[in-house]
């Protein structure tokens, strides 16, 4: 009877903590969602808006998509996750590119694990530098050493929030709370693509244009987990 009950008694302490890592992890996507959605409200969307935030999200998928590859307990989920590792890892990889021509500096630190927004290791843990790609004396426009806070929107301090408590999670939890951030991730990412369509900068809307379908087919790839 008393081992019943400790039993019981374990289990309740279990749900009690995964029940609050949860609501923690709710809690950061909701201030991630809130911060990303500021630029949506603007009446224009400017070209260093667009490619600040995009690198904001590029850069959360990519980070969130390797937890999901590693700690999901559904396949497909785990399969999902990977995909989101290719896919944003290319778009990043243009996306700074872009930056570079355009002369705008993205965020580059690595929230989690030493990990690049691009989904690579940089050769310094202390720091965001890239020497091999900073050797002019204003640095590249995309990474010049340091992190650079986006006008408004959602900055990488909100990322590695809602990565940190995503990783927090594990078990069904992990795979829910994934799903439902990307969702939300995906929408606001749509959103965001679908303005940038209408740019008035060939580069930017050409950009645009060509990753929109990629952001709504992975849209309706995780409304369909999610509605498992």
């Amino acid at each position: 009877m008393k081992n019943h009950f400790n039993t019981r008694k374990i289990a309740l302490v279990g749900m009690i903590i995964s029940t609050a890592s949860f609501n923690a992890f709710a809690k950061a996507e909701w201030h991630y969602t809130r911060s990303f959605d500021y630029i949506q409200q603007q009446d224009s969307l400017t070209t260093a808006q667009f490619l600040q935030q995009a690198a904001i999200a590029g850069m959360k998928e990519v980070l969130t998509g390797k937890l999901a590859a590693e700690k999901a307990t559904d396949k497909k989920i785990k399969a999902f996750g990977k995909m989101m590792v290719d896919d944003h890892t290319r778009a990043n990889e243009e996306l700074r590119a872009l930056a570079k021509l355009k002369k705008v500096n993205l965020p580059m630190s690595r929230p989690e694990g030493e990990l690049r927004p691009d989904g690579r290791v940089d050769s310094s843990p202390d720091n965001m530098r890239d020497t091999s790609r900073t050797k002019n004396a204003g640095g590249e426009a995309g990474n010049t050493g340091l992190a650079k806070k986006p006008t408004n929107g959602a900055t990488e301090a909100d990322v590695t929030n809602a990565i940190e408590k995503l990783n927090n999670l594990s078990g069904a939890s992990f795979d829910k709370a994934y799903v439902e951030m990307m969702v939300a991730d995906h929408q606001n990412a749509v959103s965001l693509f679908e303005r940038a369509t209408q740019s008035t900068d060939a580069q930017v809307k050409a950009y645009a244009k060509k990753y929109l379908p990629v952001l709504k087919k992975h849209l309706k790839h995780v409304n369909a987990l999610a509605a498992k």
